[in-house]
């Protein structure tokens, strides 16, 4: 479920409207702000939820994913909009 792939235009309020249609411009068109995943989401963050990954759920061995990977991809077009991410 991608929560941009929808919206609901509420006549009531243009603001919201506006916000939306400004995201949507931007995941289009993110130019020079399309900054790698770790500009956004930091290494201090990841060793957070990697902690909570290993401990909840299980998961060990994301690190490598996170540094090999994802870590150095541009957020819009090659993390937000890589289809096999979903």
């Amino acid at each position: 479920n991608n929560p941009f792939e929808y919206w609901i235009t509420y006549k009531e309020n243009p603001a919201y409207e506006k916000l939306m249609i400004d995201v949507e411009n931007f995941l289009e068109s993110p130019g020079d702000n399309d900054v790698p995943v770790s500009k956004v989401f930091t290494d201090d963050m990841f060793a957070k939820l990697e902690k909570r990954m290993d401990k909840d759920a299980g998961w060990d061995n994301v690190r490598s994913y996170w540094e090999k990977d994802f870590k150095d991809r541009k957020i819009i077009s090659q993390f937000m909009k890589d289809p096999l991410l979903g």
